[in-house]
């Protein structure tokens, strides 16, 4: 049995949205427990304290951020968490150089190793647009595009426990029922061997 942290990033667009995320976060938290797994969430939109979520991360085996892509990257209240939270003890370890060797290690520092991470996000562009080469990204997949946020949990000492999820045209095209069996599927696969 891990001890898992779902941080549900479902925050409202202009007023609406969030929900998909609070769903993809539920879902989670009931799949995960299913397995085992002791499992607490906390909603960004919510009240949260940075010191007492830092502690939530150092005592968590694994920790899940679900979000939806705003303007190709976290929702500014997301990132306001990642910041908080990050910079309450979890950078503690320093970012990894010395004095000595100011040139190497950078990113290296991180006190949180060996817990994982995953990322689940929502995003209203088909896949296409992610892995083609002649469509928007260039064909460099969402792992490349999430490469900052990917960076910040590594930065932290974290590494990834498995495949990033990504569900598509959640707005034009959605497949909702499809996209979370889908997410099931992922989270059994990055957290049997927990």
């Amino acid at each position: 049995m891990a001890r898992i942290l779902i941080v549900d990033g479902g925050v409202p667009f202009h007023g609406v949205g969030g929900t998909l995320n609070h769903s993809y976060a539920e879902l989670a938290q009931k799949v995960l427990a299913s397995m085992g797994h002791d499992v607490e969430v906390t909603r960004v939109d919510a009240d949260w304290q940075g010191a007492q979520e830092a502690e939530k991360f150092k005592a968590a085996d694994a920790v899940i951020l679900t979000y939806a892509a705003w303007w190709m990257g976290a929702p500014w209240q997301v990132k306001r968490y990642v910041d908080e939270v990050f910079c309450s003890g979890l950078s503690a370890g320093g970012d990894g150089r010395t004095r000595t060797d100011p040139a190497h290690n950078y990113g290296r520092g991180g006190i949180l190793k060996g817990k994982k991470y995953m990322l689940s996000i929502t995003w209203n562009a088909p896949l296409n647009a992610f892995v083609d080469p002649k469509e928007f990204f260039g064909g460099v997949g969402i792992d490349a595009v999430l490469l900052p946020m990917h960076k910040a949990f590594q930065f932290i000492g974290m590494q990834p426990a498995g495949k990033t999820f990504m569900a598509n045209d959640v707005i034009k095209n959605p497949t909702h029922a499809e996209d979370f069996k889908r997410f099931e599927a992922t989270l059994r696969e990055n957290f049997a061997a927990l």
